[in-house]
């Protein structure tokens, strides 16, 4: 198996970092002057732009493995704790938020979502926890779902901090509690 060479990940972690602020339609010709590499290297280690954007997707799905790593050894509460994590990664945070800007394009949704679900379910007692609800956990995981998109969707990275995460987080929350609530209420009735 070949070692990726140093240039490969000089060309990848740029792609991330254009992905990030981009999306998919980050200009190669800008993402070439950005490195200060020939272009021509780039095609000596992806065949072309898709290729390249697969090789983006495997790297945020690694990070996403370490972030969620973290999630296990430093949340102790939901919040600040989550927030305080995701400002380290914002980066990543910032790439993962393209992929829902961007879920019509093949595989996008699905990553999108198979790590917002990961992340939750380590979450789970901690959510279960700051909403103080015995709603079943798939409800709950639902319900964190939709949260977490309205987050990602209203998350503007002018003047970004962990304190700006979290107040967007709670803010989010105050909306939507309500449908927390009352789903709380209607398992009541059913029992």
């Amino acid at each position: 198996m070949k070692l990726k060479s140093h240039t490969y990940h000089r060309w990848l972690l740029a792609a991330y970092n254009e992905f990030a602020l981009y999306g998919p339609h980050f200009s190669l010709k800008a993402l070439a002057e950005k490195t200060s590499l020939p272009r021509a290297t780039l095609y000596y280690h992806f065949s072309d732009k898709n290729h390249l954007i697969e090789e983006l997707l495997d790297l945020h799905l690694q990070i996403a493995n370490d972030f969620q790593s973290d999630l296990k050894k430093q949340v102790s509460r939901l919040i600040p704790d989550l927030y305080t994590i995701m400002f380290q990664y914002k980066g990543s945070v910032q790439f993962h938020q393209q992929l829902l800007k961007n879920n019509q394009l093949e595989g996008f949704a699905a990553l999108y979502q198979s790590i917002n679900n990961s992340s939750i379910r380590i979450l789970l007692p901690h959510i279960k926890e700051h909403f103080k609800t015995k709603l079943p956990d798939h409800e709950i995981t639902e319900f964190y779902a939709t949260l977490t998109d309205a987050w990602y969707a209203r998350l503007s990275f002018n003047n970004i901090s962990a304190e700006s995460m979290c107040q967007l987080a709670l803010e989010i929350m105050q909306y939507t509690l309500g449908l927390c609530v009352q789903s709380e209420e209607l398992v009541a009735l059913k029992s």
